[in-house]
């Protein structure tokens, strides 16, 4: 600009224009420059506001990245809890087959013992009615030791040769050790059922909890693509909301480590 203010001539500017001129440039241009550069903008009046844009811009950015942050680290956790519930599932699941085969096993046994308690009573009870002493002592010395206290208890309330009514088999003395077994595999197998039915809504639920995460991390990693302020200020809204969900629903349901 120096160069092509240098290269003006007086005899460009006659003197008819009344421009004095300081060697060869016209005071009127001097002038004219002094004039716009007194109307160029103040440089700290456009600093100011931008560092202010920067500063939110930061901050915005600090709360996308916790937000981030959280919502992996509770998906993350959310991921292995389901998967934890799934095991503890499948586990009692098998203990359910195995419970299950030894309910067969013992409800077995348990018909067996009882078929030959009653066959042994019937042929006693026959004897009895036809007066065979040497039969009934024989059948009453191959009773079972569980059935004897049963028999003892039922024979009391009888007068000498006459055949108490009923049978001993309804008296709370007989007990057997196969009944009582198979009575506490099925309460086995009824905890593990419930178990089972626990372990699969808590998988459930911390599956839920990852989808929520997913939310979280979709509104969070968008909001920072917008160039509008409020609707980047509505998706982080709408991402802590759905954190808010998360971390109530990671501290509240149950937690097993394996």
């Amino acid at each position: 600009m120096i160069h092509a203010l240098n290269s003006y001539k007086i005899s460009i500017l006659p003197a008819s224009y009344g421009i004095r001129t300081i060697g060869k440039v016209p005071m009127g241009l001097l002038s004219l420059l002094k004039i716009v550069g007194s109307r160029s903008p103040d440089k700290n009046a456009v600093i100011e506001p931008e560092e202010g844009r920067q500063k939110i811009q930061r901050i915005i950015e600090i709360i996308i990245l916790l937000l981030l942050a959280t919502a992996t680290v509770a998906s993350a956790w959310s991921v292995y809890e389901a998967s934890a519930s799934g095991n503890v599932q499948m586990e009692n699941v098998g203990a359910i087959a195995l419970s299950q085969g030894e309910s067969i096993r013992l409800t077995d046994n348990d018909n067996m013992l009882r078929t030959i308690d009653v066959n042994l009573f019937l042929s006693w009870v026959q004897a009895a009615s036809e007066n065979q002493t040497g039969r009934m002592v024989f059948l009453e010395g191959r009773f079972r030791d569980e059935f004897r206290p049963a028999f003892n208890e039922w024979l009391q309330g009888a007068k000498p040769g006459e055949v108490p009514p009923g049978t001993p088999f309804s008296l709370d003395s007989y007990s057997l050790k196969t009944s009582r077994e198979l009575e506490q595999v099925k309460l086995n197998i009824s905890a593990n059922l419930d178990n089972v039915r626990q372990a699969n809504a808590n998988s459930d639920s911390y599956i839920l909890t990852t989808v929520f995460g997913a939310l979280v991390l979709f509104f969070a990693g968008v909001s920072g693509k917008w160039k509008w302020p409020v609707i980047t200020i509505i998706f982080i809204g709408i991402a802590m909301v759905f954190l808010l969900i998360v971390l109530q629903r990671v501290f509240t349901l149950p937690i097993i480590i394996t």
